[in-house]
């Protein structure tokens, strides 16, 4: 039986493709990336072509679905955090802040 592969997720960037990637295959699921060897070219060629792509079998397409919809709730539902240190505003991924690089749960002294 033949497997078709299809476009499950269009990836701002090349590590966001690597983060859905990495939780497709934590769940068993095979992927690629398309496009991501363009990313170098942004601002000579346009935006929407140098976009990276995460495809999967047909057959994992619903399984798949369900983790990208579990990723997108992640994404949303993260709150932005404030250094106690130096007051500064940091992407809810962060562990340090990007200006004091003190950690996100360390209080000021």
């Amino acid at each position: 039986m033949d497997f078709k592969w299809v476009k499950v997720f269009d990836a701002e960037h090349g590590v966001e493709a690597n983060i859905i990637k990495g939780r497709l295959q934590h769940a068993g699921i095979e992927s690629r990336l398309t496009g991501e060897a363009l990313q170098g070219a942004l601002g000579e060629i346009p935006f929407i072509e140098a976009g990276v792509g995460v495809w999967v079998y047909d057959i994992k397409l619903s399984a798949a679905q369900q983790i990208l919809l579990e990723y997108r709730q992640s994404k949303t539902s993260a709150q932005k955090w404030q250094c106690h240190h130096c007051q500064q505003w940091n992407p809810a991924s962060f562990d340090l802040c990007w200006s004091c690089m003190k950690e996100k749960h360390e209080q000021a002294q």
